[in-house]
């Protein structure tokens, strides 16, 4: 199964999702790369959340991912989009980077490695990340729930259980690499509960015949026992590579 195809979903992805992504411009200079790129692309661009910072960094940027919905809301932002897999983004040209958001857990490892330097020029920069929800800062009691009881009731799908861990590489050298926290707020539980039916567990419920509408009525129920506060955690986790050309 597909995720992230329901028009629904990627209204609410679009919606809901935090938009913390300009960070990745830290994380370039953090390593010592202050130039611009000419040629940048973003690998599973979704609704462009992490395509928009990259035209701050690169002359040309374009988006590809294979979900139509998605690029229905990336195009009203004005992206260059195109409905494509990461295994043709070379039909595309060269890129000096490759950027791949909260989506590599879902590709083939050495599938992945061969597209990525069809793809890149020579000595492209190449950004592997992810955000996940890290809980509230105020309610002990909401994230062990989340973890012992949501996260149960709406299980995670099936990935391909890998990471973008390019370090044994030949040709690939590792940059940097970090991890770390960001505070995000929820200005109330309306705010908390969207999110959550953001997550691609939640749209497996829908896909198997559950309904948004009663998923959110479920989880308001729950979050009346909670006092959260307007206070969470975004976890964040990137590897920067380059990959160094014959």
């Amino acid at each position: 199964m597909s995720y992230f195809t329901l028009d629904e979903a990627a209204k609410r992805y679009d919606a809901f999702r935090p938009k913390v992504h300009d960070i990745v411009g830290k994380w370039l200079l953090d390593a010592g790369i202050n130039y611009k790129f000419k040629n940048s692309l973003d690998v599973a661009c979704g609704t462009g959340d992490s395509t928009l910072p990259l035209l701050k960094l690169s002359e040309n940027v374009i988006g590809i991912d294979l979900s139509a919905s998605m690029l229905k809301m990336a195009e009203r932002k004005g992206l260059s989009v195109k409905q494509l897999g990461y295994e043709k983004a070379h039909e595309l040209g060269e890129f000096d980077l490759i950027t791949t958001c909260m989506a590599f857990h879902w590709f083939d490892f050495e599938e992945a490695l061969k597209a990525y330097k069809q793809a890149s020029s020579g000595n492209a920069i190449w950004l592997i990340y992810n955000f996940s929800f890290g809980g509230s800062e105020n309610s002990d009691e909401f994230n062990e729930w989340f973890v012992s009881t949501y996260l149960k009731t709406f299980p995670s799908p099936q990935r391909n259980g890998q990471i973008a861990d390019f370090k044994q590489v030949d040709d690939v050298r590792c940059l940097a690499s970090g991890k770390g926290v960001l505070p995000i707020i929820f200005a109330d539980k309306f705010e908390l509960i969207k999110y959550l039916t953001t997550q691609s567990n939640v749209e497996n419920a829908v896909k198997s015949g559950a309904s948004y509408n009663e998923i959110e009525k479920e989880i308001e129920v729950i979050l009346q026992d909670f006092n959260l506060g307007t206070d969470f955690r975004y976890n964040y986790s990137y590897d920067l590579y380059q990959f160094i050309s014959n």
